[in-house]
């Protein structure tokens, strides 16, 4: 048996300890099953709902409708049942920023913070009949965090610090930094760049995305197919060099503000090297 993960103050270990505390004891917090697939009839409490979310035997139809309910409560009466609906989700939401607090260890509690206010902005305008409705509310969550991310790489990109020689460590690779840089570099947009990213690395329905986007799927399909024309050209580029954040070997991105390219150019720039223009963004 695994021990259990010592909690943090952290956002999303915060929402953990209250969701548990709303869960356990005499009177926890319970979801009326009768007339909902999948469930008993009888009160099932949020702690027991969240494990059978999470089985892997559990459908997607059954999954849509507990997290549906779930949603209409948290839309009639907020409070605790936000809590619970935040508290159900919440491995789903954890894995949805994992790779951005990766990225930033430094700011992992300001990427949660985003993340879940992001998440309740979504719960607000959810319609609790749509389907696949947890996947979407952890993707919007995760559009929150990655926008707060990517505006910290374009300040910590930005002209005035004073370069050191180390080679920087591998989460400046991660896709969502390569992302990052090219949203600051104005080469796609971040819309773009959050289709590319929950579509192609997140495995997230394009059909669904389209959806939210307000398009239907074969115009979203073609601006997809854009974005990643202009990223490619953008990687390789000149202008693109994989290395132009150069920081101390143990840390990353958003770990210090040392390492940044003076004036925005690369630290160390090699005699002769001509640099191109960067990709239009058409």
């Amino acid at each position: 048996m695994c021990p259990r993960r010592i909690l943090t103050d952290s956002p999303f270990d915060t929402l953990e300890r209250t969701f548990d505390l709303l869960t356990t004891g005499p009177r926890p917090l319970a979801l009326d099953g009768t007339g909902l697939p999948g469930l008993p009839d009888r009160p099932v409490p949020l702690g027991e709902l969240k494990a059978r979310l999470l089985h892997p035997s559990t459908p997607f139809a059954i999954r849509d409708a507990i997290v549906g309910e779930l949603v209409a409560r948290a839309q009639a009466e907020g409070g605790r049942w936000s809590v619970g609906l935040a508290g159900v989700l919440l491995p789903g939401l954890r894995r949805a920023v994992w790779a951005l607090t990766q990225a930033c260890p430094d700011k992992a509690d300001e990427i949660e913070a985003e993340a879940l206010a992001a998440f309740l902005a979504a719960v607000a305008r959810a319609t609790p009949g749509r389907a696949r409705l947890a996947s979407w509310l952890c993707w919007l969550a995760r559009t929150g965090a990655a926008r707060l991310l990517r505006a910290e790489l374009a300040e910590r990109a930005g002209p005035g610090a004073e370069p050191v020689s180390a080679a920087p460590p591998r989460p400046w690779g991660h896709p969502d930094i390569v992302l990052a840089r090219a949203v600051a570099a104005d080469v796609v947009s971040a819309t773009d760049a959050e289709l590319i990213a929950t579509t192609r690395l997140e495995g997230a329905n394009l059909a669904a995305i389209a959806e939210d986007l307000g398009l239907d799927y074969e115009t979203c399909r073609m601006r997809r197919s854009r974005a990643e024309v202009k990223l490619r050209d953008y990687l390789n580029s000149d202008w693109y060099e994989p290395f132009d954040f150069v920081g101390k070997a143990a840390e990353t991105p958003c770990s210090s503000s040392r390492g940044r390219p003076r004036h925005g150019r690369p630290a160390d720039r090699r005699p002769g090297k001509r640099r191109s223009s960067p990709p239009p963004r058409r």
